[in-house]
This record gives structure tokens, sequence and C-alpha cells, in this order.
């Protein structure tokens, strides 16, 4: 058995066509999806299976939705001042359990730090406030959508330090010290947390998909961390002697640019 695991970026928008506007695609894409009767699990469900923990029907094709960076468009509507009113990745997987009575559910992973997400509210979404963290609770009682971590800072380009030693940027494998690694992952777990009733983050998605042996040998294996399994970017599918903190998944607009595309990965 192989499942296809997906990422959306809902803040990824300059148009409103399937190359554009990775809402519009994720639109296009659960009609597909019903179409091509996939049986969507949570990635904690896919964690279980990989733990061998649960078995799986072996006669369904399954598929995970995750969504990274966090913004509120994962949750909440939002008039874009220039592309014009846009569903978030929420409403539009609500409609489609209202018309199909299908079950689904996506994981959020955001970006911890209030601080970080301020200023990328300014360097990247051009001073526009929709990177808060006011939705998360609200999200992960919607039993369709679960929060969970994306690092402390994301390494990001555009912040003035990072949490590295030497300040490197755009490139999460450069995390390979312990006190880093506990700022990055297990600290923006706790933050997290700290946001959410009764929460405990057990997910991990690298920054751009970066991995290096410190984090998926050593420290993420130390159940003290509270991780249970981590996601890359490598585009391939899932299998169930997939390394736990080496998951793959597809991305929207890099991986797949139409439906066609897609379609390929999921019959593959």
């Amino acid at each position: 058995m192989k499942i296809p695991v997906l990422t959306y970026h809902a803040n990824n928008i300059t148009g409103n066509e399937y190359q554009t506007n990775d809402l519009v695609a994720l639109k296009q894409d659960l009609r597909l999806f019903d179409e091509l009767d996939m049986t969507i699990i949570s990635s904690h469900i896919l964690v279980q299976w990989l733990k061998q923990e649960i078995n799986l029907d072996k006669s369904k094709n399954y598929l995970v939705l995750t969504f990274d960076d966090g913004t509120e468009l994962d949750f909440w509507d939002w008039q874009h001042p220039y592309q014009g009113f846009q569903k978030s990745a929420y409403t539009l997987m609500k409609e489609f359990q209202t018309a199909t009575r299908r079950y689904i559910h996506a994981t959020s992973f955001v970006i911890a730090s209030p601080e970080v997400r301020a200023t990328l509210e300014k360097t990247c979404l051009a001073g526009h406030k929709i990177w808060g963290d006011a939705w998360w609770q609200e999200a992960e009682n919607s039993s369709i959508m679960s929060i969970e971590n994306h690092s402390w800072d994301h390494v990001h380009e555009t912040i003035e330090h990072v949490y590295q030693k030497d300040n490197i940027k755009g490139d999460f494998s450069v995390i390979d010290t312990q006190e880093e690694a506990k700022q990055q992952i297990v600290e923006a777990s706790k933050y997290i947390n700290s946001k959410i009733k009764n929460k405990s983050v057990s997910l991990f998605a690298y920054p751009y998909g970066d991995i290096n042996d410190f984090l998926t040998e050593n420290f993420l294996q130390n159940h003290e961390n509270g991780i249970a399994g981590a996601f890359t970017c490598v585009p391939q599918h899932t299998y169930q002697d997939t390394h736990r903190w080496k998951i793959p998944r597809y991305v929207c607009g890099a991986d797949w640019k139409n439906i066609n595309e897609l379609r390929t990965i999921l019959q593959s």
C-alpha cells in the first residue's frame, strides 16, 4: 500500500487560476479526490499506520492533506485586496464534506513565533495582518483540522535574526545542534500547546522540506521531544516502511501544476 501526502500554501495567491492560487487548486482537487474515490485520512492516522499501531483497508486508496506556514487563510475567508474574495481551505473542506458526505481532515503546520509571523506579514504579505494565531483553537475544535509544528521561525530569509548559530537563513538543514533544534522544535511545540487547550503537538514539518541526519536520526527520535512523525517535501508516496521522520510530500505548484498532473500522481 502507498499513500500520497499533499501540501498546499493558502497564501500562495497571485491570481484566481489553478496555477496562481493554491485555494483555487484545492477546490478543484477536492472534486478530483471524490471522482477517484480517494479516502482522506489525517496525518495522525498516517503516522499511527507507520508505527504499525493500526491497520488500513488495503482495498481503499488513501490520501493525506496538509497545509504549510499557517496563515489565517487556512481557516478564515479573506477579501484579497487585488484578487477578490477568497474562501479559506477550511471553508472549501466543509463545503466538500457537506456535498459528498465524505470524511475530510487536514493538518495545518504553523510557524510558532508571534514576532516572526508579525514580521512575515510585512515582508511577505504587504502588511496584511493574516498571520495570527487566534484561529488555532477554533481549527483544532473543528474536527476536520489540526494544528501542528512548522518550527519557531522557519529560518526565513526575510527575518533579520533567525535561531541558528551562524544566522544562516533559508535552509533548515543547518539546524544541527541540540540548542538550535530545541528552540526550533521543542519550544515551538510548547508555544503552540499554550495557545490550544489540551493540545499536545506530535507532528513536525521541516521548513523548505530540508533535513539532516542530526534531526532525523538523533534529535527527533528522542521521545521526550514529543514528535511522532516529521514531513519533508520529497515528492514520493509513503509506504508502511517509510522513515517516520522523513515522510515525503507532494507540493502544489512545485510537484504538480494542474489537475492532470495531480491525477497522474494519485494514480501512479
